[in-house]
C-alpha cells in the first residue's frame, strides 16, 4: 500500500507543469518531473531533460517526494563508484590508443596486430566513410572503438521521446552531411536506466560530446545549443 501510493503521489507530481528554485538560486520554469529517483528529480523543460539532486533542493521540495538521505547517500555512492570505474577503463584505453598512435608515427612495429589494435578498430569507422551512425540503442558502447580518428567527432546522446532532441538532431545531422572533416556517431539512451545512461552517467539529454581529430574531448554541451556545439566542433578542428 506504501508502495502504490507513494507512485500515485509521483504520478500527480508529473502530471502537471511547476517551478523549482535550487537553494543556490537556479530555477527551472514550466518544468515537469518525468522520473523520480532516491537522489533527486528527472526535469523535462524546452531546453532539455535534467536532473537535480534534492540536496541542492529546498526541504518542502525534499518532503514533497519524499526523500530518504540514507537511500540518497546508497544510490550515490553506487552511481559513483559506477563513474569511477568507468572513467579508469577509459583513461586506461585513451592511454593506449596514444601509444599505438606513437608506435605507428614513429615507424616501430605495434605491439598488436592490426586487426586486434584499437587504434585500427577506431580508424577503420573512418575509413568506412560513415558520416552519421547510431552506436547504441541502450547497450553499453565504447566511444573509442567508434571515434573518426583524423576528423572531428561529435556525439550525440538522445531518445526519441526527447521534443529538444528532435530538435537539435537534424542540425547535428546536417553538419556531418555538409562538412566532409566531421563525423556523427549517435547514442540512444532509451531510457534512463540503461546500461549506456548509467555507462556515461547521463543525467540531462540531449548531452552532445565533441572529441578532436585526436580522439580527445574538446567540450560536452548540454541542452539544444547547436551554437555551442558548433563552436567546440571550430575548436577541435584546431587542437588536433
Amino acid at each position: 500500500m506504501k508502495i502504490l501510493t507513494f507512485l500515485i503521489l509521483c504520478f500527480a507530481s508529473t502530471a502537471r507543469a511547476d517551478d523549482f528554485k535550487t537553494i543556490d538560486g537556479r530555477e527551472y520554469k514550466n518544468a515537469t518531473v518525468s522520473r523520480v529517483e532516491p537522489d533527486g528529480i528527472v526535469l523535462k523543460t524546452k531546453s532539455g531533460i535534467s536532473k537535480i539532486y534534492f540536496v541542492e533542493l529546498p526541504k518542502d521540495v525534499q518532503e514533497r517526494f519524499h526523500y530518504d538521505a540514507a537511500n540518497a547517500a546508497a544510490y550515490s555512492t553506487e552511481q559513483a563508484a559506477s563513474q569511477a570505474a568507468y572513467q579508469m577503463q577509459q583513461a586506461e584505453l585513451q592511454r593506449k590508443v596514444a601509444e599505438e598512435r606513437n608506435r605507428y608515427w614513429t615507424g616501430e612495429e605495434p605491439a598488436k596486430t592490426p586487426q586486434n589494435s584499437i587504434l585500427a578498430r577506431a580508424a577503420s569507422v573512418a575509413a568506412r566513410g560513415q558520416q552519421i551512425e547510431v552506436i547504441s540503442h541502450g547497450a553499453q558502447v565504447d566511444i573509442n572503438q567508434h571515434l573518426a580518428l583524423g576528423n572531428v567527432t561529435v556525439v550525440d546522446f538522445y531518445a526519441d521521446w526527447c521534443g529538444p532532441c528532435r530538435q537539435l538532431s537534424p542540425s547535428l545531422e546536417q553538419m556531418a552531411r555538409t562538412d566532409p572533416e566531421i563525423a556523427l556517431r549517435k547514442i540512444d539512451i532509451v531510457n534512463w536506466k540503461t546500461a549506456v545512461a548509467r555507462q556515461y552517467n547521463i543525467n540531462s539529454i540531449p548531452q552532445v560530446n565533441v572529441y578532436n581529430r585526436d580522439g580527445r574531448l574538446v567540450g560536452t554541451v548540454v541542452g539544444a545549443d547547436v551554437d555551442k556545439v558548433k563552436s567546440y566542433v571550430a575548436q577541435a578542428k584546431g587542437s588536433g
